[in-house]
């Protein structure tokens, strides 16, 4: 015969078991959050996307590529950035942060854009306060918008510092758009395409670059020798304006990408004083001056390069090709977009250091190629 339990066993037997599996969902709920599950993602460090750069770039006629302008004239360098950022705010839409690039360069060749042979030359600061925010956010199709507002540009170099600059203050606007190609394929899985357009205003101490220290002894329209410290011809740009478009792509996975950015920068320059007449002995006499002076001047930009990401992003290495140059060269003829001799190939190593650590999920759009265009020109 078969002894049956008590039932006020039985029931204190299924409180113990209900109360012990709800004891067990506390733990699981509170490990969880505790070690940043999905429902909770990990805070990222506030100077994320921050990078140091080296660059080593050659002209292409150094490399016997082109034709030369006048003389032979080799250039090679190595370019060096610092471009720290810090996060004040930020959450899975927006961010606002405190960007800046300090950068230096030094010359290997006899080239005439330094003084000295082997220079090194500590370069203009950039400061800029930037807010960014992501209004589309739908799988592969992002659309983001990143202000710079303010943009300084501080004249720290020995060139812009001795032309009389103070600051250049300005805004800067870049507007991306990341979309699938063949999502989900390895080869060409998303591409991108922005605008990048930005104004910006020169303070200087005159309209024209002058050093207080140089004294130079010219001479005047009467045959007189007369000090001067204006150490150009050309009026310095007042109003700068930058037009840029982007494209990019993925070639394969999140490892080979291609990107290129080209576009025009107008510069308007300062007006030059009205020339005022000479007056001697026998009369005042007006010199000569242009009827109509032209204060336009246009550079062209074109950079394309391909990128390898390694180490989880955290390392990018590129090839490129840059053009940047002023639309009507020094012998009075115009040049194009695609070359000039001004043109140079380039490889840069770019390295983020916290892209080592896990990417949190909230900053993992942050991952499109086009953004890491160097917007700081």
């Amino acid at each position: 015969m078969a002894v049956r339990p008590p039932r006020l066993l039985i029931a204190l037997a299924s409180l113990a078991l209900s109360s012990a599996a709800q004891a067990e969902e506390a733990v699981a709920d509170h490990a969880g959050t505790a070690s940043g599950s999905a429902t909770t993602p990990p805070k990222p460090v506030p100077w994320h996307d921050s990078s140091a750069l080296w660059t080593q770039r050659a002209s292409t006629q150094t490399l016997n590529i082109g034709g030369d302008y006048q003389s032979r004239d080799p250039f090679y360098d190595w370019v060096f950035y610092l471009r720290p950022r810090y996060y004040f705010w930020e959450n899975e839409r927006s961010s606002v942060s405190l960007r800046g690039q300090l950068w230096t360069s030094l010359e290997l060749t006899n080239s005439d854009t330094t003084t000295r042979t082997h220079e090194f030359v500590i370069e203009d600061t950039l400061v800029s306060l930037v807010p960014e925010h992501a209004f589309v956010m739908n799988g592969e199709y992002v659309t983001d918008l990143t202000l710079s507002l303010p943009r300084v540009v501080l004249p720290t170099s020995k060139a812009s510092y001795n032309s009389g600059e103070i600051a250049q203050v300005g805004v800067r606007a870049f507007l991306l758009q990341t979309f699938p190609l063949r999502e989900g394929e390895p080869l060409l899985p998303r591409g991108e395409a922005a605008l990048r357009v930005g104004y910006g205003y020169q303070f200087a101490r005159a309209v024209v670059p002058e050093l207080s220290t140089l004294n130079q002894l010219r001479m005047d329209s009467a045959g007189h020798s007369v000090s001067n410290d204006q150490i150009a011809g050309a009026a310095l740009a007042e109003h700068a304006v930058l037009l840029h478009g982007v494209l990019g792509a993925d070639l394969w996975r999140d490892k080979l990408g291609i990107l290129g950015e080209a576009g025009i920068d107008p510069a308007y320059k300062f007006a030059l004083a009205k020339t005022a007449p000479i007056c001697g002995l026998t009369g005042c006499f007006v010199p000569p001056t242009v009827a109509d002076p032209q204060r336009l001047s246009v550079a062209t930009f074109l950079d394309v390069y391909l990128e390898l990401r390694s180490f989880g992003g955290a390392l990018k290495s590129a090839l490129g090709y840059e053009n940047i140059t002023a639309q009507l060269g020094p012998n009075g003829q115009r040049r194009g977009l695609l070359w000039s001799p001004e043109a140079k190939l380039y490889i840069k190593l770019e390295f983020t250091p916290d892209q080592l650590f896990e990417k949190p999920a909230a900053i993992a759009r942050r991952e499109a190629p086009a953004r890491q265009v160097a917007s700081v020109r």
